[in-house]
């Protein structure tokens, strides 16, 4: 009889990797530092889904904190 290990050591697929986020309304996944749309108020920092809109992450800023791109150049 063959058994089958509690647990799977391999990593999981790169388009699954903690790094990617997820739109809950539509699907769409990216890097974080992919295709969301940023937007910076004075308070807040956002990644808004390109494909349906919904707010994806939402930060506060503090005046202090450089603010950076998705391609990581200070604003």
């Amino acid at each position: 009889m063959t058994t089958s290990p509690a647990h799977d050591d391999s990593p999981p697929p790169t388009e699954t990797q903690k790094t990617v986020l997820f739109c809950p309304d539509c699907g769409h996944r990216s890097p974080i530092t992919g295709d969301w749309d940023v937007t910076t108020t004075a308070s807040e920092r956002l990644l808004v889904c390109t494909d349906c809109g919904s707010v994806i992450d939402r930060r506060s800023v503090r005046r202090s904190d450089p603010i950076e791109t998705p391609e990581g150049l200070p604003t």
